[in-house]
């Protein structure tokens, strides 16, 4: 329909009668909904007016209250072409065209609000219609869209069918093309679905029956499906099968009702006409009610991605369809590489590659990855775009590889044009040898790189270290220095992880973070002695005391006015001082002292007033573990109680490490010691620290207090410190 033409058509407007109507529209209505009674003021809510303008059929709408206010015409005009399916509503106010409309006459911005009460009036039908027509208007709809409703509720009759039928005729277009493309599809191969069970799942178990109350000595393993020897089984317990070597759980046949096998992933690929098409499944399984060498599974396809031969990738997901049918729907926005399908392993079905390797995949080493670190599609989008990713996987560097397709790509870290590997790889073949032998990554092979551009050579061992702490050559952008130095700067870090016990990667942030801190402190970084002091911890501790000395002062001075009598307390704890040559127990001779510690360590000792108020009630008491060759650099802190218990022991960042461990056998001779040591004041006071200790555990329970932040978020509180508890020896 062309606007011109309709704007010329005589227009409609109200009628004498609809005036009158809209100036006495005041009607108190009570009625039921299933809110209960509702009230309304007025007796309707909408006029219409209809009549026909040669092939079309013109509806005007009118509302009451602007008829009442001297507006005659109306807000808006419905014309309707029922030769070519066609309608259009043209909005005005004030007689005055504001704009076009698509929607349908229930859908206009005004009339929706009204209409919703006309559908609340027929599921009520105690509720009169709220829409005033005259009847041969009404007729005139009928008979003019031939409906089976007259009147307003015709004209949207009329409205859907027609929508509907364009929105079928849109859908069936849209979809034609899909069905082509998944009639290319196969039927998946016979031995997918017990491949996808024995190969594809990431758990196995090993099911064995007591037999008159002995021991069995073989047991169904799942991902061999077979009855294989086991030995001293236990329900729980964690193995390995004899038979395919894959990591087992033992469970016992009488117990695994619940016992399933969550969603798990695996993939196919299979030749299309022009192409290939990478498939994707999920399984699960399940025990429950069933034999447990035949467990009830069920699969399901979630993605079909076709490649084609032209260099066209397609992906479909299986999902709802406009929210009618359950199908596959291609994904408009989908990119090969793109991050959103990027990274989660997957099986591949590996018996089918063989006869693919001769033709589609001759040229990709998707079939040398166990498992494919990402979907096999971006996989090989990858491997087409980069030809270093097939060349090294053909040699077993998968780490290099993996970590190539993983960044973010570097033109500057291959040399694209080259068909050889080492050239590739910007070194030669003597350096890619020696980067295969140490199973380099990225960081590996710019250090051979930088090593090839100076003609020099570096130990191995040296670039595997900086490999495994991803340490490159501008991570000692901190320092000033030759590139002949790095095998001293090597040695130096060395020498540091068996002073700290560190790894590389910390040591490195250590150094970086004194060299910045001395700098502020006016030392001379261009010293050796400076920039390499012989304990980088300690001389790294002092500058942080050095740049916090004035403000701690200060905090601890604030805190002795708050809490008068820890210091005293502090004072009788020199005599529990103990070491063995190797560890040693440091008492705090003050609050500065504690200040200090929790400073340098990051923690919250010094910030936490439920430390100091139970120093000051004698229930519990901090002290210092430390190396005893560096007595001086903080290690760990120790709450401990009046009776030698130990409450909590933390390091930097309120963590416990691995490297805690070492020291456990040490503190449990010290608790022993310190037990020797004490008054029977001090027993009675211990006796009061474990009981409040008790008491306060249950109440953290209770309460259900939780770990917020650090390796810990999310536990309970109370169980975190119950685990982290040491009992004194008696």
């Amino acid at each position: 329909m062309r606007k011109e033409e309709l704007r010329k058509l005589k227009r409609i407007n109200a009628t004498p009668k609809m005036v009158q109507m809209a100036r006495y529209n005041k009607e108190q209505i009570v009625y039921k909904s299933r809110w209960g009674n509702k009230k309304r003021n007025t007796k309707f809510d909408l006029f219409v007016r209809t009549q026909t303008r040669g092939k079309y059929l013109m509806v005007c709408l009118f509302f009451p209250e602007k008829i009442a206010a001297g507006e005659l015409t109306p807000t808006y005009e419905i014309y309707c072409n029922p030769e070519g399916d066609e309608y259009i509503t043209r909005y005005l106010e004030a007689g005055e065209e504001k704009g076009w409309r698509t929607a349908m006459a229930d859908n206009l911005d005004e009339v929706s609000y009204y209409w919703r009460g006309n559908w609340e009036r027929e599921a009520y039908p105690g509720i009169e219609k709220r829409i005033w027509q005259n009847q041969e208007g009404k007729k005139t709809i009928q008979q003019c869209l031939k409906t089976k409703k007259t009147g307003i509720d015709g004209l949207v009759e009329w409205q859907r069918t027609i929508k509907n039928r364009k929105t079928q005729e849109a859908e069936a277009s849209e979809k034609a093309p899909w069905d082509t493309d998944m009639a290319l599809v196969p039927k998946v191969m016979p031995s997918f679905k017990n491949w996808m069970k024995k190969e594809a799942a990431d758990q196995y178990f090993i099911i064995y029956e007591y037999e008159n109350g002995k021991v069995p000595d073989m047991g169904w393993c799942s991902g061999c499906q077979r009855f294989v020897p086991i030995m001293k089984p236990r329900h729980n317990k964690k193995g390995k099968c004899k038979k395919c070597g894959k990591n087992i759980t033992f469970k016992a046949a009488g117990k695994i009702k619940t016992l399933s096998v969550g969603w798990y992933r695996g993939q196919c690929i299979q030749k299309i006409d022009g192409g290939i098409v990478a498939r994707e499944f999920e399984q699960y399984q399940w025990y429950r009610d069933a034999d447990y060498t035949k467990p009830k599974s069920v699969m399901r396809e979630n993605e079909r991605i076709l490649i084609l031969d032209d260099g066209t990738v397609k992906r479909y997901f299986y999902g709802l369809y406009k929210n009618k049918e359950h199908r596959f729907i291609l994904d408009k926005n989908y990119r090969p590489t793109g991050t959103y399908y990027s990274y989660y392993t997957t099986k591949l079905y590996p018996r089918n590659l063989n006869g693919l390797k001769k033709t589609v995949l001759k040229n990709s080493a998707v079939d040398l990855w166990d498992p494919l670190p990402m979907s096999v599609t971006k996989y090989l989008a990858i491997e087409r775009g980069n030809p270093a990713v097939e060349k090294l996987a053909k040699i077993g560097m998968f780490r290099l590889a993996l970590e190539i397709m993983r960044i973010e790509y570097d033109r500057k870290l291959l040399q694209q044009d080259q068909t050889e590997l080492a050239k590739l790889l910007k070194i030669d073949n003597a350096r890619l040898k020696r980067l295969r032998a140490i199973d380099g990554g990225i960081t590996a092979l710019k250090w051979y790189q930088y090593e090839k551009r100076i003609n020099c050579i570096w130990p191995d061992e040296m670039i595997k270290d900086f490999e495994d702490n991803k340490i490159s050559s501008s991570s000692f952008g901190f320092l000033s220095h030759p590139h002949s130095s790095y095998v001293k700067l090597w040695h130096y870090l060395l020498k540091q992880q068996e002073l700290c016990g560190e790894p590389l990667f910390q040591i490195m942030r250590t150094w970086d973070d004194y060299i910045c801190m001395a700098e502020k402190a006016k030392m001379d970084i261009k010293n050796e002695r400076i920039w390499k002091p012989k304990d980088l911890k300690a001389a790294h501790n002092e500058v942080v005391l050095i740049l916090q000395q004035g403000e701690m002062e200060k905090e601890a001075k604030k805190l002795e006015k708050k809490w008068p009598k820890v210091n005293g307390n502090l004072e009788k704890l020199k005599k529990f001082e103990y070491t063995d040559g190797k560890f040693a127990i440091v008492a705090p001779e003050n609050i500065l002292d504690i200040v200090k510690e929790g400073r340098i360590l990051q923690h919250c000792v010094h910030t936490c007033d439920f430390y100091f108020d139970r120093i000051q009630k004698d229930e519990t008491y901090l002290f210092f573990l430390r190396r005893a060759e560096h007595k001086d650099v903080p290690w760990y802190t120790l709450e401990v109680e009046a009776g030698g218990n130990i409450r909590q022991k933390r390091t930097t960042g309120d963590n416990q490490n691995e490297d805690f461990e070492e020291a456990v056998p040490f503190l449990k001779k010290w608790q022993k010691e310190f037990i020797k040591r004490l008054t029977k004041a001090e027993r009675e006071l211990g006796e009061k620290a474990d009981q409040a200790r008790v008491r306060e555990y249950q109440k953290l329970r209770k309460d259900g207090n939780k770990v917020w932040h650090g390796k810990l978020a999310g536990k309970l509180l109370a169980d975190v410190l119950e685990e982290d508890f040491m009992a004194a020896a008696t």
